[in-house]
């Protein structure tokens, strides 16, 4: 198991005790997703969390044939759809490899038992938690607030990995604009 990038992830925010992380890392799986396979799908209850080690997945909702992308996750990113889990209301998302990917995953509910177990563990997920919730409220304020020009260069400067990673009508959706309005914005930005 890889746990290289975990481990510096972790190490950011709390000490590591061995003892609390061998139990971590036993309730750690390996999953692989071929690209274009459904991590989570929409209309459940989410009971699982990952942390990506390799390759990028998007989150997205469907709302008459149509997709709007709310998320990418990208190497040394945490996933899963927490609000789902503890209100155990089914996940208006999906999450689907948009690469090939490789993840470390665990349930929702092996991660409680570690937190209640390992105050350094309750105290890691409290930070993930708070920084999930600041992207969030991020992303919400420039929908409402920012011009879609501003959103392109806001994502330019975050995430310019993006750009190579994934084709226009993707980044397009994330920014809530048509394609055509992102070729415009990019051609204005080239010149």
């Amino acid at each position: 198991m890889h746990l290289d990038k975990i481990i510096h992830q972790i190490k950011q925010h709390i000490p590591i005790i061995e003892h609390e992380f061998k139990q971590f890392t036993d309730l750690l799986t390996e999953v692989t997703l071929k690209k274009n396979e459904v991590w989570e799908k929409a209309g459940i209850v989410s009971r699982k969390m990952g942390f990506v080690n390799k390759g990028m997945l998007r989150q997205y909702y469907l709302k008459d044939g149509t997709e709007f992308t709310d998320c990418f996750y990208s190497e040394n990113e945490f996933i899963g759809n927490h609000i789902s889990y503890l209100s155990k209301v089914p996940s208006e998302t999906a999450i689907v490899a948009l690469e090939p990917c490789e993840l470390l995953v665990m349930s929702f509910d092996a991660q409680e038992k570690l937190a209640n177990s390992f105050p350094n563990a309750a105290k890691f997920n409290k930070i993930i938690g708070d920084q999930k919730l600041f992207e969030l409220k991020t992303r919400t304020t420039s929908l409402l607030m920012d011009s879609a020009e501003e959103r392109y260069y806001k994502l330019m400067e975050q995430r310019p990995d993006l750009f190579n990673r994934l084709p226009q009508y993707l980044i397009a959706q994330y920014l809530g604009i048509r394609p055509e309005s992102l070729s415009r914005i990019r051609k204005k930005h080239l010149s």
